[in-house]
């Protein structure tokens, strides 16, 4: 933490940088720590305790490096850059992002030659030993803080499931995912665990002034970095990057100027194809892959219903109508960051959490045109940005 502070992200000079790529339609860029990084939560730095590190990281971090860079290869003088500067077309200004629009961010994991991308495990896997099990909804409503006769979730009525726990800080590979769309449970060998991608490591600092380059007496802060096992990586696909972009550069990252290296890829079809509903299917499922940017997001901005002596809300997405008849949410994800637009903190706003997910069904009954419509696509405020990106799964019958 420091007095004077500019924020003015440095690149590697044009002469490291590969040569030029082709960068028509979308591809992927991967981000790999040279050290370890850290993305700071929302508190500020003078708070008391351990300041946390998210990961994987904010994708507006990522965006703004993105957009960093893209500048410095345009050879933009930042101080001279504002709404009105040329190179607005390309990397925007403020919310808005140009030619630019991001998924993501993913985590990556390559072990013995092969690459696979990981995604948040839902939050209605529980885990119990070597075992799974998932949430379903209560079949009848109770009284709550969200309204009354609402439909809460539950475990499935089975002794052996009582003690069982979220998956927290859990990420699934394509065919675990695959399985959970089905209406399954994944293969305990498709689950990652945190401990088994990263590790966190407390760091002790001091506050300094630049301008004297002297420290601060008595403003000791400790933080929390993030060391990604070798393997692992951070990807953002990206559409509308300059068609001579570099395929390699070496970046600042997140806080404390942490370095990064940025390589651009080939986009393949990752995600899973949505399942197909079937005899046995009453709805479908939708999980937040990213976090959600909405307000009212618990109800997806929908209007409130009363039908059958319970609580519904029904409304549109992406032009399918819908009704929501419960969710498993995880605790608001706090979002803050810099405004280097307005040169000031950006106001810390609250994001429904990767994982969550939404017991939906489809108002005129098809519930396939309605998974087939909806899955691999965004909802929210701000979805250039990646935000509420969608799966669409089976919500199978008790």
């Amino acid at each position: 933490m420091s007095k004077n502070k500019k924020h003015k992200p440095k690149v590697q000079s044009e002469k490291a940088m590969s040569k030029p790529v082709n960068t028509n339609g979308q591809v992927t860029l991967s981000f790999n720590a040279t050290d370890t990084l850290f993305f700071r939560e929302s508190r500020p730095m003078e708070s008391m305790g351990e300041l946390q590190s998210v990961f994987p990281p904010p994708v507006r971090t990522l965006a703004g490096a993105i957009r960093t860079l893209i500048g410095e290869h345009l050879n933009v003088d930042w101080r001279e850059f504002d709404a009105n500067h040329p190179s607005v077309a390309d990397i925007g200004f403020g919310d808005d992002l140009g030619k630019l629009h991001f998924q993501g961010a993913w985590l990556a994991w390559e072990t013995d030659g092969k690459r696979e991308r990981l995604y948040p495990a839902p939050l209605l896997l529980m885990q119990k030993d070597q075992s799974f099990y998932r949430l379903t909804l209560e079949s009848k409503g109770i009284w709550c803080d969200l309204d009354k006769q609402v439909r809460l979730p539950k475990l499935p009525d089975n002794d052996d499931a009582k003690g069982s726990k979220p998956l927290e800080n859990t990420w699934l590979t394509s065919d675990g995912l695959s399985a959970v769309l089905s209406g399954g449970k994944p293969d305990p060998k498709h689950i990652k665990k945190a401990s088994d991608l990263f590790e966190r490591e407390s760091r002790v600092g001091i506050a300094r002034d630049n301008s004297t380059r002297t420290v601060e007496k008595g403003l000791l802060y400790q933080t929390q970095h993030i060391r990604p096992h070798q393997g692992l990586s951070v990807e953002l696909d990206t559409a509308g990057l300059p068609e001579t972009m570099p395929a390699k550069s070496i970046i600042r990252l997140g806080g404390e100027g942490r370095t990064a290296s940025i390589e651009t890829k080939q986009t393949s079809n990752h995600l899973p194809k949505a399942p197909d509903a079937n005899g046995n299917t009453q709805g479908l499922l939708l999980y937040l892959l990213t976090p959600l940017n909405m307000p009212q997001a618990a109800h997806l901005g929908f209007s409130r219903e009363e039908r059958d002596n319970q609580t519904i809300w029904t409304g549109t997405l992406n032009g399918i109508e819908l009704e929501l008849h419960g969710a498993v949410t995880g605790k608001a994800l706090r979002e803050g960051g810099w405004d280097m637009a307005k040169h000031q903190p950006r106001a810390v706003t609250s994001l429904i959490p990767a994982g969550s997910v939404f017991f939906c069904k489809a108002k005129n009954g098809d519930t396939q045109a309605a998974i087939k419509a909806l899955h691999n696509t965004q909802i929210g405020e701000l979805s250039a940005y990646g935000y509420g990106h969608l799966a669409a799964g089976l919500w199978l019958k008790d």
